[in-house]
């Protein structure tokens, strides 16, 4: 550590910060400049390539929004406070964020994993009586010491790099496999275009096929929240699946609550087994995800139980393609979405021949299994760069 010098993180960083266009001008959006907010980065994935709004370049000329470069960092800075990525493209971004890029005491990948180790301390230092916030000020207050060799800095930062890197590759792998996956099932349950089919239709559907309700492909089961005064329910080895677990991932395999066996015994009925198909029905409506362990939900999500099990990956991707049809029967005049137990599992669906399925899941299978295993790749590569991110950034691991 005699290499290494102490600053206030405001030494180290330069600040920008970012702003809206007008969202009654509509010539100020949709056009080729993407714009992020904190919907659109973070959850421990280092680079943003895309966002959910884009404007134009009369919409950045005409307002206080700020082009950040490719490979400069963004953070969530009210609100939803210290989320943080890197920037995979030019980008603007709103108000509620800062941009960060380094100045010459360092350079932006080593920040990146300054700043991740700091984010404990700068969320103590947020400032705001009703929304926290994270200011200017907020860097002035933290303190870092960091390597004054550069050499020294980059080799730290690319030790972390290198096990992002391959949690990126495994994202983009999985991200294509789900396509292909995807692909298939349009080809055979929407185009009609399956192995054996002669072209007959009988209302709407292949010869063979039925009409039916998502409650005829299983057991429906709506989720439920043991007693939070009991806490030995909770902490345990068992996935308790909330609605901000469910997103993007096909299968998810760790969250934010759990519990233990006591926990899980306390409401069994309400243990969906591995392969079940979860929905998201309140608030936001459609999410649908896999559990490949034993696991609870909460209230806000049904999950079908598949009496065959063959039709576990047809079912996933016959839900993911209802989302519209989830958000009208949620769309009941209240002011919160709102699908029950009831109404969905009184949802009409389609039930193609077991012979089809069976043969949808042989071909499937295989690439849903490497999507599960790169899952667990990704939870083993995150669960090491958090154990040596803290070690390097401090010094108690020398590089060498």
């Amino acid at each position: 550590m005699s290499e290494w010098k102490t600053y206030r993180l405001s030494d180290l960083i330069n600040l920008v910060g970012g702003g809206t266009p007008k969202t009654t001008v509509p010539e100020y959006w949709n056009g080729e400049i993407p714009w992020l907010s904190v919907v659109d980065f973070g959850k421990s994935i280092k680079k943003v390539y895309q966002t959910e709004k884009s404007i134009t370049e009369k919409g950045l000329n005409e307002s206080s929004t700020k082009i950040l470069k490719e490979g400069q960092i963004i953070i969530s800075a009210r609100g939803t406070v210290g989320e943080l990525a890197v920037l995979g493209r030019d980008m603007a971004f709103n108000q509620s964020c800062y941009g960060i890029y380094a100045n010459d005491k360092t350079e932006n990948n080593f920040l990146y994993y300054l700043l991740k180790y700091s984010i404990g301390k700068i969320k103590k230092n947020t400032h705001g009586a009703v929304f926290d916030t994270i200011t200017k000020q907020t860097f002035d207050n933290i303190e870092v010491s960091i390597p004054e060799n550069k050499a020294t800095q980059k080799e730290i930062a690319q030790i972390l790099s290198s096990l992002d890197d391959k949690i990126e590759l495994n994202l983009q792998m999985n991200q294509t496999l789900e396509a292909m996956a995807q692909a298939i099932f349009k080809e055979w349950f929407v185009n009609f275009n399956f192995p054996g089919f002669d072209g007959e239709l009988v209302d709407g559907l292949p010869k063979g096929w039925n009409r039916c309700l998502i409650k005829d492909f299983g057991k429906i089961v709506c989720g439920k929240t043991p007693s939070k005064a009991v806490k030995e329910y909770f902490g345990g080895e068992y996935m308790f699946i909330k609605i901000p677990d469910m997103h993007n991932s096909v299968f998810i395999i760790e969250t934010t609550d759990s519990l233990t066996e006591e926990g899980l015994n306390s409401q069994s009925n309400k243990t969906i087994p591995p392969f079940s198909i979860c929905v998201s029905s309140i608030a936001t409506v459609g999410l649908v995800c896999i559990n490949p362990e034993p696991c609870q939900t909460n209230q806000q999500i049904n999950s079908i139980v598949p009496k065959n099990k063959d039709s576990r990956y047809f079912l996933y991707f016959l839900t993911t393609s209802m989302e519209d049809t989830f958000l009208a029967t949620a769309s009941g005049g209240t002011a919160t979405l709102n699908m029950n137990t009831s109404q969905f599992s009184n949802i009409g669906a389609f039930m193609p021949g077991e012979d089809i399925l069976k043969e949808f899941d042989v071909i499937v299978s295989p690439i849903m299994e490497k999507i599960l295993e790169n899952e667990y790749n990704i939870k083993s590569l995150t669960q090491t760069r958090d154990t040596l991110l803290p070690k390097l950034m401090s010094g108690q691991l020398e590089i060498v």
